[in-house]
């Protein structure tokens, strides 16, 4: 039996108040586990990343938060680090990117509808 199925048969009992997934894979099938044994929305449930699954069902009231990186901050501290390292400089062992709680209270604010779906034309271009 796969674990995500194992918390859920044990959120069923009531032995689960809360759930985190720790990326969006095991976030997207925690999600069906708990859809399936209907406990979606009533089991507490953070999850790992932003994908449109996942925020139908944050948007749905299935989901109580999604963390989310900031990928552009990861690119441009990870080219940094690199740079500082070839030039011989020092560099931080461990370097904090951030990251953000989404819920359904802040998922329409401005900087949050960045992260979560960033327009990337202006890296691709207007054809994406």
């Amino acid at each position: 039996m796969d674990i995500r199925n194992i918390i859920a048969q044990r959120a069923a009992q009531g032995d689960v108040a809360g759930v985190f997934a720790p990326n969006e894979s095991s976030s997207f099938g925690m999600l069906l586990a708990l859809d399936k044994a209907n406990l979606a929305g009533k089991v507490r449930f953070v999850g790992f990343d932003a994908s449109t699954k996942l925020l139908g069902g944050l948007k749905d009231g299935k989901i109580q938060g999604l963390v989310v990186q900031r990928p552009f901050e990861m690119g441009y501290r990870g080219t940094l680090a690199m740079v500082k390292h070839l030039r011989g400089e020092s560099i931080e062992p461990r370097v904090d990117t951030g990251s953000t709680l989404v819920t359904a209270k802040n998922l329409m604010e401005p900087a949050i509808q960045q992260l979560v779906t960033p327009d990337l034309t202006e890296w691709l271009g207007a054809g994406g």
